[in-house]
């Protein structure tokens, strides 16, 4: 029953998306096919150009992305496993919480 509901409210999301995104479609529809089928074919490649360079540029940020977190997780993991590290710097870390809350 719980499916159902879930269903059934998902549709209703859908549809009312649907319904937003229709009347700027045919807005859109409307204004290409008052022109001429030259500034058609020129907007449509420029489409695809701005769509084309956007997918690089979303590769490229994801990658680094990819990067940056995979370093972070290997100083995250190194730093597991040498758990010295890890107990020096939190004991170096509470013993000068004291020290600093005196000179309040």
């Amino acid at each position: 029953m719980l499916l159902a509901k879930v269903l059934i409210f998902g549709a209703d999301i859908l549809q009312t998306i649907q319904n937003y995104v229709t009347q700027y479609k045919d807005i859109a529809i409307n204004f290409l096919n008052s022109m001429n089928v030259w500034i058609q074919a020129a907007i449509l490649v420029g489409l695809a150009l701005f769509a084309i360079i956007g997918l690089f540029v979303f590769i490229k940020k994801f990658f680094k992305l990819f990067i940056v977190l995979g370093i972070l997780g290997a100083v995250g993991w190194y730093l597991y496993t040498q758990t010295d590290i890890i107990t020096n710097l939190l004991d170096g870390v509470t013993g000068a919480i004291p020290i600093f809350l005196l000179a309040l």
